[in-house]
């Protein structure tokens, strides 16, 4: 059970999208950690409190990680 019970699978699944769509997924910020460039995006976007929750955090930060994987051509 998460400890941040406002953030549901489908809140989950919408704050990795924003980020992949955000300039924080693309070739700017290339040279900066992940986890860095999330932490930065949800701080920008009135989500601190997401980025301060351990759990939540690393349910989006996994979320996102999928979806980059999933945009990656297999090899």
């Amino acid at each position: 059970m998460s400890s941040s019970p406002s953030l549901h699978d489908a809140g989950v699944d919408e704050l990795a999208r924003q980020f992949v769509n955000s300039p924080y997924a693309g070739d700017t910020y290339a040279d900066w950690p992940l986890d860095r460039r999330l932490d930065v995006f949800l701080s920008r976007s009135g989500l601190r409190h997401i980025a301060e929750d351990g759990d939540a955090y690393e349910l989006v930060l996994d979320r996102v990680m999928a979806y980059i994987g999933a945009e990656q051509p297999a090899r």
